[in-house]
């Protein structure tokens, strides 16, 4: 589809060939490229492994800043700090939405409770069970997307995941990337050691927060820095920092504490997020600086250096 004819995406014909820019690292995105290729089959999705990269012209933008560099038809997102740079006819930001999954599924017109459900309990850390360590428990069927995705690596992969959580629902998934699903658990039950070292020095040491570095297996995403830090809420921690290996680093907070809005902390950086989770491209040069923001909020904090662990 050319930009210049004008039309919005939702009124096309299911055989277009719309061209799609979305997040590669998490559920969010992943449901938004499904959602697309049961709209439009032969959709071009499009992600990208750097910021730099995200340029150029497409038809739907999701889940992602709208950088000065790109163009497009229609941008949508609900993130609350997030850029508003690039060019757009239409633009549906609406941070009150769980996920930039549900805004798309609306605008086109799709019917698909199951997989937006999915998308909002992964992005909301909402999920009806814990994360599971195996195949074996009943737990949320959105825990087995969480986990595929977040071990993916290659844009082409992301892409055959998107066609068969579109094509074939979630039994498709857990068939045919149980091996993507198994690396992440596998990882999950080495965190779980860490958590169990953690917990002890947190009733020793009392901290109101934590500042996590990450070994080398943690350069993008949340696979074990997720698992560590939902575990710890438990032991009464309000804040947390993770730094992860790729030169990103995600702010969460407790839910019910409101001395910290992490968007506003990752927009100062040139990243965005929500009021309870946000993330910036910088690396640990910047440790003081987050520290400083725990500070401020009353937070006392432990720094914890994972970096030479083996996974």
């Amino acid at each position: 589809m050319k930009l210049q004819k004008g039309k919005s995406p939702r009124i096309l014909p299911a055989e277009t060939r719309v061209k799609v820019l979305t997040h590669m690292d998490d559920v969010d995105g992943l449901v938004s490229a499904a959602l697309v290729l049961r709209r439009f089959p032969n959709a071009s999705i499009k992600t990208f492994t750097k910021r730099k990269e995200m340029r150029g012209e497409y038809d739907i933008v999701v889940d992602l800043p709208l950088l000065k560099s790109l163009r497009t038809h229609v941008w949508i997102d609900h993130h609350q700090a997030t850029i508003q740079e690039g060019r757009c006819r239409e633009k549906i930001h609406d941070p009150s939405a769980r996920s930039a999954a549900g805004l798309l599924a609306k605008y086109l017109n799709l019917k698909e409770g199951e997989l937006v459900g999915i998308a909002n309990r992964a992005d909301s850390a909402s999920y009806f069970t814990d994360p599971p360590l195996n195949f074996k428990k009943n737990y949320d069927p959105a825990w087995d997307v969480n986990d595929a995705v977040k071990a993916i690596t290659l844009s082409r992969r992301f892409w055959e995941l998107a066609k068969v959580l579109a094509c074939e629902g979630l039994e498709g998934v857990r068939r045919k990337f149980r091996t993507e699903i198994s690396h992440i658990r596998r990882l999950r039950r080495k965190a779980e050691k860490i958590v169990q070292m953690l917990s002890k020095k947190v009733e020793e040491q009392k901290p109101d927060s934590m500042i996590l570095l990450m070994p080398k297996a943690e350069r993008r995403g949340s696979r074990i820095g997720g698992h560590i830090v939902f575990s710890l809420y438990q032991k009464g921690l309000k804040a947390f920092a993770v730094f992860t290996a790729g030169g990103f680093c995600w702010i969460n907070v407790r839910r019910g504490f409101k001395k910290i809005d992490c968007s506003k902390v990752a927009r100062r950086y040139g990243g965005r997020g929500h009021r309870f989770v946000g993330g910036a491209h910088i690396g640990i040069e910047k440790l003081d600086e987050i520290k400083h923001e725990f500070e401020k909020a009353g937070l006392k904090s432990m720094i914890v250096d994972l970096r030479k662990l083996s996974w």
